[in-house]
C-alpha cells in the first residue's frame, strides 16, 4: 500500500516560464467526530473560492449525529462575505437537524466581519481556550522542520 495521500482540489498553475507548479492551498479544514461533539477547525483564508467546502463539511457532520458542532475559527487570517454566508447556512442546516453550533475562538478578522455584517449576535461564540476534546489539533498540516537549511 502506498503512503501517498490523495490531494483534494490540487490544481496546477502556470509559472512565468510556462511550466506548471502545484498551487498552494489557502484554506485548511479538519474534522474530528466524537459521540458528543463534532469539531471542525478552519485555518487560512475563507473566500468565494472555498467557503462552500466549509458548508459541505458541516453537511457531512450532520451524519455523525453528535448533538454539538464546534467550528474553531482561531486560525483564520482572511474571512470574506462568502465565509459569513457559509456560517449562516451551516447554522440553518444544523438547526434543521436539531443540532447546536458553537463558533470557537473566532479570530479578530472573523469577529470583525461578523460584527460589521450584523451576524455575530446570531451565533453562540465561545472564547475560552478549551472545549470538549475529540483528539483534535490544528487545522494546518504539520510540516517537519528542515534540517541543514
Amino acid at each position: 500500500m502506498s503512503d501517498e495521500r490523495p490531494v483534494f482540489g490540487c490544481h496546477h498553475v502556470s509559472t512565468a516560464s510556462g511550466a506548471l507548479r502545484p498551487d498552494e492551498p489557502i484554506m485548511w479544514l479538519s474534522c474530528d467526530t466524537g459521540v458528543d461533539v463534532t469539531r471542525i477547525a478552519v485555518a487560512g483564508e475563507v473566500d468565494l473560492s472555498n467557503a462552500h467546502l466549509l458548508t459541505e463539511l458541516v453537511e457531512a457532520a450532520v451524519a455523525a449525529s453528535a448533538p454539538l458542532v464546534v467550528i474553531d475559527l482561531s486560525e483564520v487570517g482572511f474571512f470574506g462575505a462568502y465565509g459569513t454566508g457559509a456560517l449562516v447556512l451551516a447554522q440553518r442546516i444544523l438547526t434543521e437537524h436539531g443540532r447546536r453550533l458553537i463558533l470557537h475562538r473566532p479570530s479578530p478578522v472573523v469577529r470583525r466581519v461578523l460584527g460589521v455584517t450584523g451576524t455575530l449576535t446570531a451565533f453562540e461564540v465561545v472564547d475560552r481556550p478549551a472545549l470538549p476534546a475529540t483528539g483534535g489539533g490544528s487545522a494546518r498540516p504539520v510540516v517537519p522542520a528542515r534540517s541543514g537549511s
